[in-house]
C-alpha cells in the first residue's frame, strides 16, 4: 500500500553497533495516495550500523490503510565520491543542508528545523535552519559536531560569516574551527547566552601560499547543562578577508589585530603561570585559562614616553553611531597612560587613562562616529616603572551611544553589565530578551523603557533552578566608592499567585564581601513596579541584581529595565502621581513598633472573642500572665522599597 492513514506515521532509526537507537527521519500520515521521495543525510559514523524502518498504523480503523517503502539506495558512501553540491559550504538550509553533514560521534546531533528552537530561522522568519537542542531527545554526549565537505582553497584568504543563536541560562560553548591535515585550527568562540536574537559573526581562513591542501570547517557545540538551544543559519564563504569583527574576546585569536611590526604587545593566557607580567585572569572567563592582550611597560621593554600600538583590522562603514566598549587591566605599579585613537582619514584621539590599576578589569566606552571604513588603535605609553603592564580584552562594537557607568535601558544589549554564570552559584546566567521574538523561557510581554513588545529587557527563570539556594547574578561594571549615590530600576515578576517562588536582591559587592540593600519577593502582579536603592561603599564595588528561590521552582521570570545608576545623588523622595499619594519613607522603629502594634492587635481580638465564647462557664478574660510581643530584628517593610537585613558574607 502507498498510503499511510492519519493517526500513523512512518519513520526510519539508526541502530548501531552499541546498541544505539536514533531518529533519522520521520513523516507524518498523508491522505495523497502516490509515492513520495525521501532523502537522508545519514553523516559521518565511526561504527557499523543497521537502518529499521518503523510505522505505526491504525488496523482497525474504518479505512484501514498501510505504510510502504520501495527503491531504497545507500548513495555516496565512499568519503572520496562526492558531488559540486555536496562540496557547498554557503547555504541558508532552505533546501537541505548543502554540503554540512553531522558527525554522528556522540549522542548529541545538529538537526535541520523549520521555525523550532529559537523560534523563528533568520532568513526568512518562518524557514529552515540547524538546531543544537540538548534535550530533544536528551543526550549522553558533551558535544556535537557540524562539518563541511573537504575544499579546495579558492584564495589565500577566505572569509566565512554565518549567524548564530546562543539563548538559555545554561547553553555551553560554540566554537568555529579549520581542520586540514588532521589538525584543528581554532577560529571562533562564542560561551553562554547571547541573548534571544541572532547574530552576525565572520571569520578570515588563512593558506597557506602553494599548499593546495584541503580544509574542512567544523562548528562544535559544548553544553554545560540541559537549559538553552543552539543554532546556525545562513553561511557564506567568498574569497578574501573579512571586515574587523564587532566583538572580539582574545579566546581563540588576536582577532586580527597586529603589533606594527614591534611585537610589544602579545595575546597570552596565565593557566601556565609562567607569565612574567599580566592579570591572573582575564575578564572573559575570569578564570587562568582565558587570553587577552597585554603588553610589558617595564622600562627593559619600553622605555620611558615610548608607545607600544595595537591596530585592529579595518571595520565597515556605519551607518549610524555606534559605542566601542572594551575592558582594560592596569598594573598596581603605574604602567603610564593608555589612549585610543580612531581613524579613518586621519587619526584622532577619543579616550585616555592614566592611573594606578589593582586586581579588577574596568570598562573603557567610546563613542564611535564614522562614514568610512576606520580602525581602532590602542596606544600604551610607559611610564618608566619596573613590572608594569597594559591589558585588553572583550571588545564590543554595539549600535546607539554609550551608556553611563551601571545603566542601561538593555535595548541594545546589557550594557556593561555581566552575567557571567558562577559554579558556586550552580552556573546559571541573566539573558536578554524582548517580547516580540519567540522563546522558550517565560518572560514579560512588553519592557517598560518603550511598553510594547518591541523592547527589550534583561530576565532570569527562576523554574531552571534546583533546592539548595541556587542564584544568578547580574554585576556592573567596578564603580568608584561613594559616600551615597543612588540606584533606580524597574522590575517585573510574573509568578503564579499564591506561590511564593522566586526573590530579587540588590548586593554591593567588594573587597570586604557582599551587603544586602533591597531585596523583593514573588508575589508581586503581573507588572513592571520601581524601586530605588541608595547605596554607599568606601572603596571601589560593583552593584549585584541576584535572581534566587524563596521555595520550590516554577516557571516564572524576573526581569529588570531602565536601570539607572546615579553617581553622588541621594535618592529624593518620589513625587505623588495624580490621583494617588506618595508612598511615605518609613523608618526602621516605626515599621517595628506598627508591626507589633498590629500582631498585639491581633492577639487581644483573638482573646476577647475567646472570652465571649467562653463567658457563661467562667472564663477570665485577662489573665495575670503577661506577655511579650517578639519584635523585627532590623528588618524594614515599605510600598515601594524592602530592605534586608544588613549581613557581610565573604566572596564566593
Amino acid at each position: 500500500s502507498t498510503v499511510t492513514p492519519r493517526p500513523g506515521f512512518l519513520a526510519l532509526a539508526v541502530v548501531d553497533g552499541g546498541g544505539s537507537w536514533e531518529l533519522a527521519w520521520q513523516a507524518g500520515s498523508s491522505s495523497a495516495r502516490d509515492w513520495k521521495v525521501a532523502s537522508v543525510l545519514l553523516g559521518e559514523r565511526s561504527r557499523p550500523f543497521r537502518l529499521e524502518f518503523v510505522s505505526l498504523v491504525d488496523l482497525d480503523g474504518p479505512d484501514h490503510q498501510g505504510a510502504g517503502v520501495d527503491n531504497v539506495t545507500l548513495k555516496d558512501c565512499s568519503p572520496a565520491v562526492t558531488t559540486d553540491r555536496d562540496k557547498e559550504i554557503s547555504c541558508n538550509f532552505e533546501r537541505d543542508t548543502c554540503g554540512w553533514y553531522p558527525s554522528h560521534l556522540t549522542d548529541t546531533h545538529w538537526r535541520r528545523v523549520e521555525s523550532h528552537g529559537p523560534g523563528y530561522d533568520h532568513t526568512t522568519g518562518r524557514g529552515h535552519f540547524v538546531l543544537l537542542d540538548p534535550v530533544a531527545p536528551p543526550a549522553r554526549g558533551r558535544s556535537a559536531c557540524l562539518l563541511s565537505r573537504p575544499q579546495e582553497p579558492a584564495a589565500p584568504e577566505e572569509c566565512v560569516s554565518f549567524w548564530y543563536h546562543l539563548h538559555g541560562p545554561q547553553i555551553g560553548t560554540l566554537r568555529l574551527a579549520m581542520r586540514q591535515e588532521g589538525k584543528d585550527t581554532p577560529l571562533w568562540s562564542r560561551s553562554g547566552t547571547h541573548g534571544n536574537r541572532w547574530h552576525q559573526a565572520w571569520a578570515t581562513l588563512a593558506h597557506q601560499p602553494g599548499s593546495g591542501a584541503q580544509y574542512q570547517l567544523l562548528f562544535e557545540g559544548l553544553r554545560d547543562g540541559y537549559h538553552g538551544t543552539m543554532a546556525l543559519d545562513d553561511l557564506a564563504l567568498r574569497p578574501g578577508p573579512c571586515w574587523a569583527p564587532r566583538r572580539c574576546s582574545f579566546e581563540d585569536s588576536a582577532c586580527g589585530f597586529s603589533t606594527g611590526g614591534q611585537g610589544l604587545w602579545r595575546r597570552q593566557t596565565n593557566a601556565s603561570g609562567h607569565a612574567a607580567w599580566g592579570p591572573p585572569a582575564d575578564h572573559t572567563t575570569e578564570t587562568a585559562q582565558g587570553h587577552y592582550m597585554v603588553v610589558d611597560t617595564s622600562p627593559s621593554a619600553l622605555p620611558r614616553g615610548r608607545g607600544a600600538s595595537l591596530t585592529s583590522e579595518e571595520h565597515r562603514p556605519l551607518t549610524q553611531p555606534a559605542c566601542l566598549t572594551f575592558w582594560y587591566h592596569l598594573s598596581v605599579r603605574s604602567p603610564g597612560t593608555l589612549r585610543v585613537h580612531l581613524e579613518e582619514t586621519e587619526r584622532r584621539q577619543v579616550f585616555s587613562v592614566s592611573t594606578h590599576g589593582g586586581l579588577a578589569w574596568r570598562l573603557g566606552s567610546v563613542d564611535v562616529r564614522v562614514e568610512r571604513a576606520w580602525r581602532v588603535v590602542f596606544e600604551a605609553v610607559a611610564a618608566g616603572v619596573e613590572r608594569s603592564y597594559v591589558a585588553l580584552d572583550d571588545l564590543f562594537l554595539q549600535d546607539g551611544p554609550c551608556p553611563q557607568p551601571g545603566s542601561c535601558d538593555f535595548e541594545s544589549g546589557l550594557c556593561g553589565w555581566s552575567h557571567l554564570a558562577w559554579p558556586g552559584l550552580g552556573a546559571y546566567s541573566w539573558d536578554w530578551g524582548g517580547g516580540a521574538t519567540p522563546s522558550r523561557y517565560p518572560q514579560p510581554p512588553v519592557d517598560h523603557t518603550l511598553g510594547t513588545e518591541a523592547g527589550h529587557f534583561a530576565f532570569f527563570e527562576t523554574g531552571v533552578l534546583g533546592p539548595g539556594g541556587q542564584a544568578a547574578w547580574l554585576r556592573s561594571e567596578p564603580l568608584p566608592a561613594t559616600p551615597a549615590s543612588c540606584l533606580r530600576f524597574w522590575y517585573h515578576m510574573g509568578f503564579p499567585e499564591h506561590f511564593y517562588k522566586g526573590a530579587l536582591r540588590v548586593l554591593l559587592s567588594s573587597a570586604q564581601g557582599q551587603l544586602a540593600v533591597w531585596g523583593a519577593d514573588g508575589r508581586m502582579r503581573h507588572q513592571w513596579l520601581k524601586a530605588e536603592v541608595e547605596v554607599a561603599s568606601t572603596e571601589e564595588f560593583q552593584i549585584v541584581f541576584e535572581a534566587t528561590l524563596g521555595g520550590q521552582p516554577a516557571l516564572g521570570p524576573i526581569a529588570l529595565d531602565d536601570v539607572e545608576y546615579l553617581a553622588g545623588q541621594r535618592c529624593q523622595q518620589p513625587a505623588a502621581s495624580q490621583g494617588e499619594p506618595a508612598a511615605p519613607r518609613v523608618s526602621a522603629p516605626a515599621a517595628a513598633g506598627g508591626a507589633i502594634l498590629f500582631i498585639t492587635l491581633l492577639v487581644l481580638l483573638g482573646l476577647g472573642r475567646r472570652c465571649w465564647l467562653q463567658r457563661k462557664r467562667g472564663c477570665p478574660c485577662w489573665s495575670n500572665t503577661e506577655t511579650t510581643a517578639t519584635g523585627f530584628d532590623n528588618i524594614l517593610f515599605s510600598a515601594d522599597r524592602v530592605i534586608l537585613p544588613a549581613s557581610v558574607t565573604s566572596d564566593p
